[in-house]
């Protein structure tokens, strides 16, 4: 005679997580814990369980704590441009193109200060860390790329001459933002919004005709 199936019997497998959502939970957690802890300090093991899951989810998914970081860096700040370019797309005024571009920029300094602390970070330790530099510096150099076409875009919708390459308008502004943000985290009462713009302001009449 057999016994009734148990309870735990009938509910079926456990559905698996889709790639996808594992991928999109260890990155929110990531940057969780880097923001609580700093990059150094966070452990693969704190990331997993605060995403819920173990250590080994993220080796499935990332060849390292250096690509976590990578991509975690190459996601935020490529949203934060397309905010941006929505944002100054919005309100469009040639006559105010400048500060428009500082007021966007600055306010992404101040309100995502935390990102500006783990950059600032993450910058230091790849100075002496081979395993974090080789994956930062391409980061950087394909957000560099990135800049300096939205740069071209933006200044091509406003009608702006530009005085040198974008480019160079883009490696200008990358360190600003990194300089500022360090600034920012150190002294917010006296490096506040409008300093930061004001500086930004200041810079970019000096970069167009």
């Amino acid at each position: 005679m057999h016994s009734a199936p148990d309870e735990d019997d009938m509910s079926g497998p456990v559905p698996r997580v889709p790639r996808e959502e594992v991928r999109r939970r260890l990155l929110e957690a990531a940057a969780k814990v880097f923001a609580e802890r700093g990059y150094q300090a966070a452990r693969l093991d704190e990331i997993a369980h605060a995403a819920g899951f173990t250590k080994g989810a993220v080796y499935s998914n990332f060849a390292s704590k250096q690509a976590l970081l990578a991509e975690l860096i190459d996601q935020h700040v490529r949203t934060r441009f397309a905010a941006s370019a929505l944002e100054l797309r919005a309100g469009k005024a040639p006559e105010r193109a400048v500060e428009d571009i500082a007021a966007v920029v600055a306010r992404g300094i101040v309100e995502q200060d935390t990102w500006g602390r783990l950059l600032v970070e993450i910058g230091q330790q790849a100075g002496h860390d081979p395993a974090v530099r080789a994956v930062y510096v391409e980061v950087r150099r394909a957000l560099r790329d990135e800049l300096a076409a939205q740069v071209a875009r933006t200044c091509e919708e406003y009608g702006i001459e530009l005085a040198v390459p974008p480019e160079q308008i883009a490696l200008t502004l990358q360190s600003l933002r990194l300089g500022l943000a360090l600034e920012h985290g150190t002294d917010p009462e006296q490096v506040d919004r409008a300093a930061v713009a004001a500086v930004f302001t200041t810079t970019l009449r000096g970069l167009i005709r």
